[in-house]
């Protein structure tokens, strides 16, 4: 039903940029000059970690929402590391850049953790899946100098191999555990700025959350699909009709996958209001809840998506 709207591309398997073995390469040229250090970081809101790479924020990096190609390969990239001083306990925060490889990456997704992050999944996982990390070298704490340059370009590498390690094994790539790592938690807090109004802020993290599951999941992903329709629903409360328009026309690629999903008739009937608000043809979206309607889903006095998403536990299950 829904391929008549919007027809999607198929995704050959994904395989990690970076190689699984370590070799014995130098810090500086696995890092290749591009990790930053920062002696100190002030506390900020999540938020503005990612709102310059926004394109809901004005810059150019979503100008373009291109399909993934199966020559295109997931590259995790620690790009800074950065010592937080406003802790009673100091630590260092790591940005992850995670991108497609080779060209130019025009939606990056950004992730940062602390080292204690990346110990506690490693650790889960290799209580998990034994077999696949026993092997697997992993950074041991260090009693002193957590903070020098070295120790932290180490790490930074052993954290590049870990993800992209986690990332080729589809064990560990469908894991509960990575996926809680690498977005959930944003997807959680992106949901309790929205009970507090802040939909703006919230569509930013949703968005960012989005340029990550849109590389590593497979498309259509249920949680790609989740993410979409809230990002849509946020986009829609502080009136950007160009951006909702145009994240609800991707959400709606993967509609068919999801049609008996709470999500699905919400999101039509906002996409309507969309189409007509940005000056598209909204007859096929008309046609389609007709169609729903007729197979025996309810399409009447739905809430709307944002009351949905609100309401519902988060992130919400596929059924």
């Amino acid at each position: 039903m829904f391929r008549r709207l919007l027809t999607n591309e198929d995704d050959d398997d994904k395989v990690s940029s970076i190689d699984e073995e370590f070799e014995d390469s130098s810090v500086s040229e696995i890092v290749g000059g591009k990790l930053s250090f920062n002696e100190t970081e002030n506390a900020s809101s999540s938020v503005d970690k990612y709102r310059s790479w926004s394109g809901i924020s004005g810059s150019e990096i979503s100008s373009g929402l291109s399909p993934r190609r199966s020559s295109q390969r997931v590259a995790f990239e620690i790009v800074s590391a950065k010592t937080n001083s406003d802790s009673k306990k100091k630590f260092v925060n790591y940005t992850v850049l995670i991108k497609r490889s080779p060209g130019l990456e025009t939606q990056p997704g950004l992730l940062e953790r602390r080292y204690s992050d990346f110990l506690s999944l490693y650790q889960t996982l290799k209580k998990l899946y034994p077999m696949l990390l026993n092997s697997f070298p992993f950074p041991k704490k260090a009693l002193l100098g957590n903070f020098t340059a070295d120790i932290i370009a180490e790490r930074s590498v052993a954290f590049q191999h870990f993800l992209a390690y986690a990332y080729s094994v589809r064990e560990l790539r469908q894991s509960a555990e990575l996926a809680e790592f690498l977005y959930n938690r944003e997807i959680q807090e992106a949901h309790a700025m929205m009970k507090l109004g802040q939909f703006e802020d919230s569509a930013v993290l949703l968005e960012n959350v989005y340029f990550i599951q849109e590389k590593i999941l497979d498309e259509g992903h249920f949680s790609t699909y989740y993410t979409l329709c809230v990002l849509v629903a946020c986009l829609n409360a502080v009136d950007n009709v160009a951006e909702a328009q145009k994240y609800a026309e991707m959400a709606l690629a993967f509609a068919e996958k999801h049609e008996k999903n709470v999500l699905t008739v919400p999101l039509l009937v906002l996409a309507v209001r969309l189409w007509w608000a940005v000056g598209k043809d909204k007859k096929i979206l008309e046609r389609q809840l007709q169609e729903l309607k007729q197979s025996g889903v309810n399409t009447d006095k739905q809430p709307t998506l944002l009351e949905l998403v609100l309401h519902r536990e988060c992130p919400l299950k596929p059924i």
